[in-house]
């Protein structure tokens, strides 16, 4: 069954600096907008950086940055859009939060190397961190706490964007925020393979008609029949 377009949900970009959120962020958000959804980029490292003015680096301001980021998320949702969101977010209470808030939440970990990190890095500041010129860089002297369970993981130093987006929109059926006619128009005509929640799915439905199987009678065990007596 396709699910319908009007039911909108989040799908939240977490990962380090230089990691490439805002990269994938960007093709979702393009391939979204063209398949009909109304889409909304939230990334905070472009015009979403107005909702963050005021904030610091301290753990308290990092949740109010989710918060606050979360707050336009949850009304472009509600409004039975897409909401794309690109924050480095480093804690992950504050994800978590957010996500038993919105419900309808994706949450997509870009991961890369430390290595990949430094090459994409211009100004340097990984390396000045890791020599102790900087403080306060998550990830360096501060913690970056990655999803526990995330939908997606991305090494986006191993994964060219489009193929990256794929396993996403992947991830958007297995929820069922996207039917398979869509998933093609999202992925340029490729269909969907069936996910890991279709096969928990189906096991569990398995599991649930366990109980009711009858087991099987215990057959008594047949004892000899005396021998008659020879005459």
């Amino acid at each position: 069954m396709e699910t319908q377009q009007g039911a909108g949900f989040v799908i939240w970009l977490t990962g380090m600096n230089r990691a490439g959120k805002s990269t994938l962020a960007k093709h979702l958000a393009g391939r979204l907008a063209a398949a009909g959804r109304p889409v909304e980029l939230l990334d905070e490292d472009g015009d979403a950086a107005l909702l963050l003015e005021g904030l610091g680096t301290s753990k308290d301001d990092r949740a109010r940055a989710v918060a606050r980021l979360g707050y336009v998320a949850k009304a472009v949702m509600r409004s039975g859009g897409v909401a794309v969101c690109a924050a480095l977010s480093p804690f992950r209470d504050a994800r978590e939060l957010l996500r038993k808030e919105a419900r309808r939440f994706v949450e997509v970990f870009v991961d890369c190397s430390m290595e990949e990190l430094q090459r994409r890095d211009p100004e340097g500041i990984y390396a000045r961190a890791l020599a102790g010129e900087l403080k306060e860089i998550p990830g360096v002297d501060v913690p970056y706490e990655p999803p526990a369970r995330p939908e997606v993981t991305v090494h986006s130093d191993q994964l060219p964007v489009e193929e990256a987006g794929t396993r996403v929109f992947q991830a958007l059926v297995d929820a069922k925020y996207v039917g398979p006619t869509e998933f093609g128009r999202l992925t340029g005509g490729l269909r969907p393979r069936r996910g890991k929640a279709g096969r928990e799915g189906a096991r569990r439905k398995l599991d649930a008609k366990a109980p009711a199987r009858k087991a099987p009678r215990k057959v008594a065990a047949r004892r000899p029949k005396p021998s008659k007596a020879r005459r």
